[in-house]
């Protein structure tokens, strides 16, 4: 964390003199949560994109006047409302751990600010529905931090669906992995109390791969939970896999490896007419590509044609052949993209990529999981928006 702090300090000092000031046309920014992620990747995406945060606050000092200094904050507030109602805040960013989600975003909405609130949306479904009417009452926009919709190889596979190069996707398979190391701040860290987190792996991490499968296929129709504590050193669930169902018949199988010491993220898809592949973020040694897709048409003909243009030919001497076809997409800064389709939904000019309602759906995920576990049997979505499940401990 504190090494994270450093680097994050000096880079915005030493860029802050090159980068010429511009009055910002986007909603100015208050900033709730001043962990790793928001000094990492939020609060540089921001500024890349010519946004403006004009408050922080963060139950630490240190960290809050941290991210103050090196991004120009003019405010560090005392507490979240003292942020959420600063002079010019028209949105917030809220960034602090999972239980303060639904309370700081009714604050935020009672307010008349705009929010964009990471995941998970809360940590029950009635919460997350409490907060849906909320919005809708007071008109604003809430967008849920589902950035990897908007990472690059997710983005060409679902142009691979959508015009028809795998045919009827009737199967997937998907599987994400990391060291536990990687966690700021150890055992320290929010997501090891489930009070404050509602469960450690599959409600945090797991929530990225839930939400890009209904981004890819739609609703869920059941699924089927195991899950595991592998390391001593905790007693949250570190391994769990899904079977799951979706409500268009296909079947996938996800899992979740947070002891790994490798990071990976593969995802298959298999389709009537062609198999791909795709890695977000991460393209391990056993991958050829970001994304490949099997095909036994000509893909000068099948694929479209901005995808045809991420090709490369095995051989120097020919075309793209049938086969295995390799394909690399531009990449995407997804932070940066997520700010770009907050500030164009605050204006009117797009939908959220990620709504409340896909907060809310991938959280029921996660609850029919948990209850799943408990009761060891598939379990049907939708569940009832007031029942709930504690996430196991061992």
């Amino acid at each position: 964390m504190l090494a994270i702090q450093f680097a994050v300090r000096g880079l915005g000092k030493s860029c802050s003199s090159a980068i010429p000031k511009m009055k910002s046309t986007h909603p100015s920014i208050a900033i709730v949560g001043a962990g790793a992620v928001t000094l990492a990747r939020h609060l540089p995406a921001l500024r890349a994109v010519g946004g403006r945060a004009v408050s922080v606050y963060d139950p630490s000092r240190t960290a809050a006047t941290a991210a103050a200094e090196a991004f120009t904050i003019p405010h560090v507030a005392s507490t979240a409302e003292e942020a959420i109602s600063s002079d010019g805040a028209e949105a917030v960013l809220i960034a602090s751990p999972n239980a303060f989600h639904r309370d700081q975003t009714l604050c935020a909405l009672d307010a008349g600010r705009h929010v964009l609130c990471e995941k998970p949306v809360a940590l029950t479904l009635a919460d997350a529905r409490t907060m849906a009417n909320a919005a809708k009452r007071a008109g604003k926009v809430v967008q849920v931090g589902f950035h990897h919709r908007f990472s690059a190889e997710h983005n060409c596979v679902k142009r691979l669906i959508e015009c028809g190069v795998l045919g009827d996707v009737r199967a997937f398979s998907g599987a994400i992995s990391e060291p536990l190391e990687v966690i700021p701040g150890g055992l320290k860290n929010y997501r090891f109390d489930a009070r404050q987190g509602g469960g450690f792996t599959l409600i945090d991490v797991g929530q990225h791969r839930i939400d890009q499968v209904r981004d890819l296929f739609g609703d869920i129709g059941s699924v089927s939970c195991e899950m595991a504590s592998v390391l001593e050193s905790h007693n949250m669930d570190d391994s769990v896999v899904l079977t799951v169902k979706m409500a268009s018949g296909s079947l996938g199988s996800l899992s979740w490896h947070r002891f790994s010491r490798a990071f990976t993220s593969p995802l298959m898809l298999y389709g009537t007419k062609a198999t791909a592949g795709c890695s977000a973020f991460i393209t391990a040694p056993f991958q050829s590509a970001p994304v490949s897709v099997f095909m036994d048409d000509d893909p000068a003909v099948r694929l479209p044609p901005d995808v045809l243009a991420w090709t490369r030919p095995s051989k120097w001497w020919s075309d793209v052949e049938p086969g295995w076809v390799d394909i690399w997409p531009p990449r995407r800064k997804t932070f940066q993209d997520q700010f770009r389709n907050f500030f164009d939904a605050i204006a009117g000019r797009a939908s959220p990529a990620a709504s409340l309602e896909d907060g809310y759906k991938a959280l029921e995920v996660v609850q029919a999981s948990y209850q799943s576990f408990r009761e060891q049997r598939a379990v049907q979505l939708p569940v009832e928006a007031t029942s709930h499940s504690e996430p196991p401990t061992w």
